[in-house]
């Protein structure tokens, strides 16, 4: 399963028009202390919990027909906002990655908490071939749409592992932020966690795996954790385990 994380604010340059037209305090996106706050309560939830819990922020209640406006509105500044971005958004290794996962013949899959029309809208401003062609065109992808408030965080990655035919125990989710890791964790799916947005030694805690970026990510350890149940070989019979060895 996964998940491509991608850096910038577009997403909250989106977020700030629909706050403004609603009279709303906009996120100054220049504050340290601002960027933490939405880093920490809001970033990687999908766009339905995200935009009612923002605007619960500021004492306002929004009710299923608001939310549905709000996400019209905001899906639509966020695509214009990427064809106003300036450099790749796409976090370095990403292509590479996919590309590996495709010689593995792997399958692969999208979940995202966006509306299809902003992740199409993604893949065509910056494209990756492999995520295209890994992803069968739509049949494993879900997106935002397929969510319902009333149910579990985990409830897309639940959906992305029906369509796939796959169990929990079968797959690997790639998660960089707390809200991804809780959602894909709470189906029982092992997670590999990516310090794009947060420091590695807070993601060791959360995931099975985390790394710095996707060049870091050992492929034939993950092999052998799904093959065997053991991420490292095992050691000749006698010899002590160096220090910080065996943990994942």
């Amino acid at each position: 399963m996964w998940w491509p994380p991608t850096r910038g604010c577009t997403y909250l340059h989106a977020i700030n028009q629909v706050l403004l037209e609603e009279n709303l305090r906009p996120w100054d996106l220049g504050s340290r202390e601002q960027k933490e706050l939405y880093r920490l309560h809001y970033l990687g939830r999908p766009d339905w919990e995200r935009l009612p819990a923002l605007w619960q922020a500021q004492g306002r209640v929004l009710s299923p027909k608001q939310r549905e406006e709000l996400l019209r509105r905001k899906a639509l500044y966020y695509q214009q906002a990427l064809q106003e971005q300036k450099g790749s958004l796409l976090v370095p290794g990403l292509a590479e990655a996919l590309e590996k996962l495709e010689r593995l013949q792997l399958k692969v899959g999208l979940v995202s908490g966006h509306a299809a029309a902003e992740v199409e809208a993604f893949l065509e401003r910056f494209p990756c071939p492999a995520l295209a062609r890994l992803t069968h065109d739509f049949r494993y992808r879900v997106t935002g749409e397929a969510g319902d408030p009333a149910l579990s965080p985990g409830q897309l990655h639940r959906l992305l592992l029906e369509r796939m035919g796959l169990s929990p125990q079968e797959c690997l989710s790639f998660e960089a932020t707390y809200a991804g890791i809780q959602a894909a964790r709470s189906q029982g799916i092992p997670v590999l966690a990516l310090a794009t947005f947060f420091p590695l030694h807070m993601l060791q805690r959360r995931a099975n795996w985390a790394v710095d970026g996707y060049p870091q990510v050992e492929w034939e350890r993950l092999q052998t954790w799904f093959a065997t149940g053991q991420d490292r070989p095992a050691d000749p019979p006698g010899k002590p385990l160096a220090k910080g060895q065996g943990s994942p």
